[in-house]
């Protein structure tokens, strides 16, 4: 499922914990930096406060040979390859890793708006390419995407929700919050637009 490696931490500088970096997306946040697709009400967000289950993330994830916890096999799958097509690096910040972890103490009704979001998408693909989410190509990906997200789709609110799951997800990483003007010394040298989805807004 991920063809690229894990971020690893550059040779001799100290690795902020998905806690600190959680709580500098959420201070960012406040601040004014804009993150498309999170809205204040979404899941994720009170889950990123939760400062313990941020830490055993961490553990867990670095351990590597990840194997998920609330999503099967093959939902992890499909979530990994459409998180990194809404969010370009997120299977490098183990986005679909992370979203599982944090789906697994999430509440009954946002898990099961989790897995309607995704069996949706999912239906749309086979409606329109006879094939899995996993399967399709880019270019099947993107139109699925485009199709999804047309005003009149039934499917934009399943897929604002995932969007949303992936951009926390992703922000919340180190890669991420690089990406948003994050800087070593823990300061927001700007306040940028997220660069990604911009197409599947």
């Amino acid at each position: 499922m991920n063809n690229e490696p894990p971020i690893r931490p550059e040779a001799g500088r100290a690795t902020l914990s998905r806690r600190e970096l959680a709580q500098n997306l959420l201070t960012g946040l406040a601040a004014g930096i804009l993150v498309p697709s999170l809205p204040s009400l979404h899941p994720i967000r009170a889950l990123l406060q939760n400062g313990m289950l941020l830490d055993s993330s961490d553990e867990i994830l670095a351990m590597g040979n990840y194997r998920p916890v609330f999503l099967t096999a093959a939902q992890l799958a499909s979530v990994d390859k459409m998180t990194e097509a809404l969010v370009p690096g997120s299977r490098k910040a183990q986005s679909a890793s992370f979203i599982d972890l944090l789906l697994s103490v999430d509440s009954a009704k946002s898990q099961q708006a989790f897995v309607d979001s995704l069996s949706t998408l999912e239906t749309a693909a086979q409606q329109m390419f006879h094939k899995g989410i996993v399967a399709l190509t880019s270019t099947q990906l993107n139109k699925l995407l485009n199709s999804v997200t047309a005003k009149e789709s039934s499917s934009r609110e399943h897929f604002e929700n995932l969007k949303g799951w992936a951009v926390g997800a992703y922000y919340s990483s180190e890669i991420g919050m690089r990406e948003l003007g994050w800087t070593p010394d823990r300061v927001f040298s700007t306040f940028p637009v997220c660069t990604h989805a911009e197409n599947h807004s």
